[in-house]
């Protein structure tokens, strides 16, 4: 569930992280994103859960980058206080916290690693702290090297995650949930995405959201788990979520 195996590495992990206790051990684990890594979490017996924020942005951005479609992207995530663990501290205080939204990691966030690690490239990423408990938006903004409609999108994610259990494309046109909300994901393992090509540029935004507790945290290594054990992916997470609580 930590951070200590994410990594395949070394270097990356010292530079983030410091020293590394077991390095030799690096490559025997599997990074714990089901979507990406099924047919090697099915046989392996180590597997290394992927962090949170990770898990939002290569969710959203993998489809494009695998497609080679990306010339750059920028991520910044909103995300609760559930994140810093259940540790207390004057951040994590809500009468601190209410209506506060803190910048607290701008720049050279540790989850990069992660992300440069599976994307294949370097992610510029910025994390800001938001009133919620739990949930994680991210919002990435793609600037594409070819020139595609909204839908050669929608075919390239339906692409890569049509038949997946735990992936929801949300894009409406009308309505308060148009796009991706952590609010109605609260207590559900999903990972909501859905994206607008800006009509004046190259750039595409694409959003997605996640209950960092959940496909964030402990559902993807329960998904990984079952996997692994060779039950239903689902099983165990069918919980449709705490919305409107």
């Amino acid at each position: 569930m930590s951070s200590d195996f994410r990594l395949n590495d070394v270097g990356e992990y010292e530079k983030y992280y410091g020293s590394h206790s077991k390095p030799e051990l690096l490559k025997e684990f599997v990074y714990g994103i089901p979507e990406l890594h099924r047919s090697e979490i099915e046989k392996s017996d180590f597997i290394a859960k992927a962090g949170c924020n990770a898990t939002a942005t290569i969710l959203a951005l993998y489809p494009l980058y695998k497609k080679g479609l990306v010339e750059k992207s920028v991520v910044e995530v909103k995300v609760g206080s559930s994140e810093a663990g259940n540790k207390p501290s004057l951040s994590s205080h809500h009468p601190e916290r209410s209506g506060s939204l803190r910048s607290f990691k701008p720049t050279n966030h540790r989850q990069i690693a992660e992300m440069s690690q599976e994307l294949g490239a370097r992610v510029d990423f910025s994390a800001t702290s938001v009133e919620m408990v739990r949930g994680i938006l991210a919002t990435c903004h793609v600037f594409l090297n070819q020139d595609l409609s909204e839908k050669d999108i929608w075919k390239i994610y339906r692409e890569f995650y049509g038949e997946e259990k735990f992936i929801r494309i949300v894009k409406d046109n009308e309505g308060i949930y148009r796009f991706p909300e952590p609010k109605i994901l609260a207590g559900t393992n999903y990972c909501d995405i859905g994206f607008e090509r800006d009509p004046n540029s190259n750039r595409l935004v694409v959003i997605s959201a996640l209950d960092n507790l959940m496909k964030g945290s402990a559902g993807q290594a329960i998904q990984c788990f079952n996997i692994m054990h060779n039950f239903p992916e689902d099983t165990g997470l069918k919980f449709p979520g705490l919305h409107p609580i």
